[in-house]
């Protein structure tokens, strides 16, 4: 009745379980695997609870306990007095509130309240309960703790489950699971897992029930918590019996086995323990379950069957279980009833009637069935009288049972109408706040699109005015532009008529160079020509008198070449010297601006090896070297470049 999923401790172990029907199956063939099994298991540590009601009472008695320590301790002490004083625990875990009431951390109160909702559930009080389960919810999601908030939401669901509304009880344990998800540590998810796996049970969705049965196996073990590991193999118990009722049949005989096998498990786990469950009632309906199996299935194991009743009923009577105690005389008192022992059937029965008795709260249900079985037994005796005396304690106790289940019901149904109307309160409450927030938003849109259009207004405004300033800018800057204009045509003007002058002023200055150059020329060749007239008179074959000949008539010659070169200069720009000065970076030479200037002029390399009195390939070197020195690349033209420069 109870389920979850499991995950592997380890890849061997985990192989082993997640296929239990498995192995039990082919222990039919072979009892090694079951031994395999079973030793396996054993092997598991099993870590007892340790905050049990002494070790928390020694631990609440330190005055150095910090305070969310001591909350968390109470909370505790409150939920393990529960199994058998409820009002006590109850009493707890206010006082545990009281303390949570100093911490700034919301969660500890959360847990309180999540701890009340349980309790006052189990004690009738329904109302009580959705109003600590509401409180639990709203403090869990203002701490922001998500196993807070998980444990808040797994509360409701289990809330659910006791009003009988599993559609909303598995609602809330998967949003427990999803808020969890991702957590480090385990907390509820292996109990949310029992709950989710009995709920399939119960829907008849035996895929979804050994899905979550699986779960709850398998996160117990990470937990090792004894009471996690009880439903976690109980879960899967049920689970492997349900898959068995579907079919009946030999083939399917090995899930019966398997079945047992872990309710044997859980028992070992209990009996480990030591009575250490947090969760007193399972081992009570463990063996009650095993015993019942026994009875149904293997009816000729009479020892097994008897061991396992004997069983439930100490457990039945150590954890004050009313039901499941009447339910062990009750079978006890069937076997006699088999055996013909109708004496001892019926002392079994009143037996039960008195032990139920004996509880303050002994149920009037209970009573009801037990006074049934006293008058069928009864019949059986035909004794008339007496049965007919049981039946009508039967008929009274049904009453009373019916009386107070009706008012249980009662008040189930006004907690669930409590609910109900809260939710849709609540419902009403966010749908008005959704329209409060459409509203506000379209105030706030309204207010943004007046903001905007004024803004708008200003910024056109602004816009008309700044275009205006603008343009007042524009107009005296192009007046300013007029007047830098007809300024800078003055300066221009004033400038070309400077040049002018020099220009015409060099021209005047080179005119009356070239003239005094000339008249220089004509005297010193007038010279040459009279001395030359006299050598020639004397000569006579002096060598001397020829030589000096030859010498008067190649300087004529240098002269006359001079004039031309200077006639031709006069063509050209006076700039390109400094130009030529500048791309060279000063390096050259004036007998290589004088190879440019011919080299300018258009002459040949023969030309101006004639006219320089070199050779040509002396010519050819120095284009080569002017290269260079210009920086010009291998296939630029050093004619091209000099004939271009400006």
């Amino acid at each position: 009745m109870a389920t979850a999923n499991w995950r592997e401790k380890n890849d061997q172990l985990s192989e082993i379980l997640v296929n239990t029907h498995y192995f039990c199956h082919m222990a039919q063939k072979s009892k090694y695997h079951i031994l395999l099994i079973a030793l396996l298991c054993l092997q598991m540590p099993i870590y007892a609870q340790t905050i049990l009601i002494d070790s928390l009472q020694n631990l609440l008695s330190r005055k150095d306990l910090a305070l969310e320590d001591r909350v968390t301790g109470t909370s505790m002490m409150a939920r393990i007095t529960g199994n058998k004083d409820m009002k006590s625990a109850i009493v707890l875990n206010q006082q545990a509130l009281a303390l949570a009431a100093g911490l700034k951390d919301l969660k500890y109160k959360a847990n309180v309240y999540s701890n009340l909702t349980q309790q006052y559930a189990l004690n009738d009080s329904f109302s009580l309960a959705t109003k600590a389960m509401d409180s639990a919810l709203c403090l869990a999601r203002k701490s922001g703790d998500k196993q807070a908030l998980g444990l808040a939401y797994y509360r409701k669901g289990w809330l659910y489950i006791i009003q009988q509304r599993e559609d909303s009880a598995v609602h809330y344990f998967f949003e427990a699971l999803r808020v969890l998800d991702g957590q480090k540590t385990l907390t509820c998810e292996p109990v949310i897992y029992y709950f989710t796996a009995a709920t399939y049970g119960d829907w008849n969705d035996l895929d979804g029930q050994a899905k979550y049965a699986r779960l709850a196996l398998s996160t117990s073990i990470q937990t090792q918590k004894p009471d996690d590991l009880v439903n976690g193999f109980q879960a899967l118990a049920t689970y492997l019996e349900y898959r068995y009722r579907e079919n009946k049949d030999a083939a399917h005989k090995y899930l019966l086995d398997s079945a047992l096998y872990c309710n044997r498990m859980a028992l070992q786990i209990i009996r480990s323990q030591n009575g250490r469950l947090v969760t007193r009632s399972a081992p009570a309906i463990l063996s009650l379950n095993t015993a019942n199996m026994f009875a149904e299935f293997w009816p000729e194991q009479k020892d097994s069957l008897l061991h396992y009743l004997y069983l439930a009923t100490d457990y039945a009577k150590a954890t004050d279980q009313q039901e499941i105690l009447a339910n062990c005389y009750g079978m006890l008192s069937d076997m006699k009833v088999a055996e013909g022992n109708l004496a001892e059937a019926e002392n079994l029965l009143l037996t039960a009637f008195y032990t139920i008795e004996s509880y303050p709260a002994g149920g009037a249900l209970v009573k009801s069935h037990i006074m049934q079985a006293l008058a069928s037994v009864a019949e059986k005796q035909g004794n008339t009288a007496k049965a007919l005396k049981y039946y009508k304690q039967y008929i009274d106790y049904y009453q009373q049972a019916f009386d107070k289940e009706r008012l249980a019901t009662a008040k189930r149904l006004g907690a669930q109408y409590e609910a109900e109307k809260k939710d849709r309160e609540l419902q009403l409450l966010q749908q008005k706040a959704a329209f409060n927030k459409q509203l506000n938003f379209f105030y706030i849109s309204l207010a943004i699109a007046a903001v905007l259009l004024l803004i708008f207004f200003f910024r056109s405004y602004h816009f008309r005015l700044r275009s205006s300033l603008q343009n007042q800018q524009l107009l005296e800057l192009e007046k300013h532009d007029a007047q830098l204009q007809l300024k800078l045509e003055a300066e221009e003007r004033a400038r070309l008529e400077a040049e002018q002058l020099l220009m015409q002023e060099r021209q005047d200055r080179l005119q009356k160079e070239l003239l005094a150059g000339a008249l220089q020329v004509e005297e010193k060749n007038e010279l040459l020509q009279s001395l030359q007239k006299k050598i020639t008179t004397i000569s006579g074959g002096d060598p001397l008198l020829r030589q000096m000949d030859r010498i008067i008539t190649d300087s004529r010659k240098m002269d006359e070449e001079f004039e031309a070169a200077k006639a031709d200069f006069k063509e050209i720009d006076p700039e390109f010297f400094n130009r030529l000065q500048q791309k060279a970076k000063e390096n050259l030479t004036r007998l290589d601006l004088k190879y440019c200037s011919y080299i300018r002029m258009g002459l040949t390399n023969k030309e101006i090896a004639s006219r320089l009195a070199v050779e040509a390939k002396s010519i050819r070197m120095a284009r080569y070297r002017l290269k260079q020195k210009l920086n010009l690349q291998k296939d630029e033209s050093l004619d091209l470049f000099l004939s271009t420069l400006v």
